[in-house]
């Protein structure tokens, strides 16, 4: 059977979906191809690669490109609403975060994600280099914080956590988050 590129990433979203990032091998994802492991490296070198693919593919839904295009909200709002969508989209995929901060911190995709951001804080009209902080400052919060709503959810499943996660105040303490990094960019406008 004649693979390609998609129908890798294809699979391997299917397996972190079912069984979690700890599950998700090479091997598990050529069992479900149909084909042997080696078959897999003509389309990804490694499993960082693998797992930078699996994060371009899930930053590049369209929910998270609506958000980002340029538009007559303002620059708040559509900052803050970028935020809520990329934590959607995380929660979409069972360690969806995870799978987005392995990216980023091995620097192997997810370069349009924090550009995103930055063309957003940008048309507020702040410098360059207050847009790229609050870029990078948003991104970290957002995966950072689903990543650990995705850590205690898995915990929960596994009996391992003290109780269930309380949702309403979850998503009150995400969205007062995003409104301090929104407010503290607010302070960087030029006068």
């Amino acid at each position: 059977m004649a693979i390609n590129r998609s129908d890798v990433l294809t699979s391997a979203i299917a397996v972190l979906d079912e069984a979690g990032l700890p599950d998700l091998t090479m091997r598990r994802v050529a069992a479900d191809l149909g084909v042997a492991p080696g078959a897999l490296y003509w389309h990804v070198p490694n499993k960082q690669s693998l797992l930078a693919g699996i994060a371009d593919t899930i930053l590049a839904d369209p929910s998270l490109a609506a958000a980002a295009s340029k538009s007559r909200m303002r620059w708040d709002r559509q900052l803050t609403g970028y935020a809520h969508a990329l934590r959607k989209v995380l929660r979409r995929h069972r360690d969806g975060a995870e799978v987005v901060s392995a990216s980023l911190a091995s620097q192997l995709g997810t370069s349009n994600l924090q550009a995103q951001i930055a063309d957003i804080a940008a048309s507020a009209g702040v410098a360059a280099a207050d847009a790229n902080a609050a870029a990078l400052t948003l991104t970290h919060f957002v995966v950072g914080f689903t990543f650990e709503e995705q850590t205690r959810e898995a915990m929960a499943r596994a009996g391992a956590a003290a109780g269930e996660l309380d949702r309403i105040a979850t998503d009150r303490a995400f969205a007062g988050g995003v409104d301090l990094v929104v407010d503290g960019l607010r302070t960087r406008l030029p006068a």
